[in-house]
């Protein structure tokens, strides 16, 4: 056996925690998420840094704050000063490899790891995602939020063997089992990155009919939608054009979302049978998560950019050599997964993370971090910035009055309580902790405006590219999905 264990790391895009078994929903099929998280540690109140995909990558990968690391829009690089997890492992004896949806932008696709034989290795303006149906590539109206998101939602048209989810998967089996093949002593740090259940909400048919018509109902408006709620809220709505659409639009699109976390649970069930089947997760830490959530009708709302638990909560499930299966209610963050997997691994936790090892925690120790952050720092309608403690969510914004929910009386955060008297001092409190990094909303647009402008002297755009290559043996990529889109995005390939 090998002195230090594998990591299997499977990352998912947008995935609502609250929309799997093993969370309590009692629609959707998650039957391999299910059984990891009854074999393993799930962590019910997990956070993102930003509830965007690159910042929150980012983040994750590099264990820094957003505003610290430059992830405060799509598309941003990794800098190269800041040392992310694979490098990390890899500079301790790991061979590293992420496959699939990365979402990275920069002149350097490998984000740290050692090889990545599949995904989006010329990043541009699919990123990893397949436009769906396949005509919407063109002028990808699939993205535009004049259009929406809801008119595409449904069975993809995308033969299954080529869709994403199903390539990273056999891509993730393949790369483990030669590697183990050709150097079975060496540990391996691998990454199946899916793109599901982010938009578009497309899935094999047989798992949409699961859903569609007789599925999942939209969440409740709340009172006074959209006229009286909260001015950050409204914003979103009005941005998405929410109000445009029917009802019968908003619960298909649900339904497709349903189908799509049950696809793509099935893709990780294949990954891990698999593996299992040939011996190759011995002795292996498994991480699930995702790198945000998506608000699905709660509150009215859909997609992400905003601080409900919808958006910024995401699935967290560990299994690694040694830990006994549990559940762990303490509010944690993205950030922690770095030092986490370090501390499991016996790899030593570098200097300057802003996580914390959860281990410790999960072996019963008393949690002593204090609080969880959650940022969006964009234009001033949209930004906001969070904490979380056991009992509270408190949440400010620029240029509207700021949010208070009490959390274990009010988990789905119904009752904004800032601006009553009674919890006058709760609401000091909770704003002297939020800006105690002495950060000020002028540093942090500040900060992302620098960081863009640095961004821009490396980017590299490839309006050419499909939304996924394969690199070969030699390092040559070639481009992946030429046969799907090669005629609709101006050469072709």
């Amino acid at each position: 056996m090998k002195s230090r264990p594998n990591v299997l790391f499977i990352l998912t895009d947008q995935h609502n925690r609250r929309i799997a078994r093993f969370a309590g929903n009692k629609i959707v099929r998650t039957n391999n998420l299910d059984r990891l998280a009854s074999e393993g540690v799930h962590f019910q109140n997990a956070y993102c840094q930003f509830p965007l995909c690159t910042p929150s990558r980012i983040s994750m990968w590099t264990g820094r704050l957003p505003h610290k690391c430059g992830a405060m829009t799509n598309n941003m690089p990794i800098f190269p000063e800041f040392l992310t997890i694979p490098e990390h492992f890899a500079n301790h004896g790991y061979i590293t490899c992420g496959i699939g949806k990365m979402h990275v932008g920069g002149p350097d696709p490998m984000n740290g790891f050692q090889f990545r034989p599949y995904g989006d290795l010329k990043c541009n303006k699919f990123c990893g995602h397949q436009p769906d149906p396949i005509r919407t590539a063109k002028d990808q109206i699939w993205t535009r939020h004049d259009i929406g998101h809801f008119p595409f939602a449904g069975e993809s048209e995308i033969p299954e063997s080529l869709l994403q989810d199903s390539v990273v998967t056999k891509e993730t089996i393949a790369f483990i089992l030669e590697h183990i093949d050709k150097h079975p002593n060496q540990p391996w740090f691998v990454c199946a990155s899916y793109s599901r259940p982010h938009h578009p909400l497309t899935s094999p048919g047989r798992y949409f009919r699961r859903y569609w018509p007789n599925g999942p109902d939209l969440e409740p408006l709340p009172p006074g939608f959209p006229d009286k709620i909260h001015p950050h809220d409204r914003f979103i709505v009005d941005d998405y054009r929410l109000t445009a659409f029917t009802d019968e639009e908003r619960r298909r699109a649900l339904a497709a979302y349903y189908a799509s976390v049950d696809f793509v649970d099935d893709c990780i069930g294949e990954l891990l049978s698999a593996l299992e089947k040939n011996g190759a997760l011995d002795n292996t830490i498994i991480l699930y998560t995702s790198d945000h959530g998506d608000m699905m009708s709660e509150h009215g709302l859909w997609w992400k950019r905003t601080y409900y638990d919808g958006a910024s909560q995401v699935p967290l499930l560990i299994k690694a050599p040694g830990l006994e299966p549990s559940t762990i209610s303490e509010a944690v963050e993205l950030l922690d997964i770095f030092p986490t997997l370090c501390d499991l691994a016996g790899v030593p936790i570098p200097d300057g993370l802003d996580g914390e090892s959860l281990v410790n925690l999960i072996r019963g120790d008393l949690w002593q971090k204090g609080f969880i952050r959650c940022e969006h720092i964009a234009r001033k309608e949209t930004s906001f910035r969070m904490i979380r403690t056991r009992e509270w969510k408190y949440v400010e914004f620029p240029e509207f009055p700021p949010v208070l929910f009490d959390m274990v009386n009010d988990p789905d955060e119904t009752t904004n309580l800032a601006n009553s008297k009674a919890y006058a001092d709760k609401v000091a409190e909770l704003n002297a902790r939020l800006w105690e990094d002495g950060e000020s909303w002028e540093t942090l647009f500040s900060a992302r405006q620098s960081f863009r402008e640095r961004a821009e002297t490396q980017r590299l755009t490839y309006d050419d590219a499909t939304p996924n290559q394969y690199r070969l043996a030699d390092g040559t990529i070639v481009d992946a999905e030429g046969m799907l889109y090669g005629n609709l995005i101006g050469k072709d390939l």
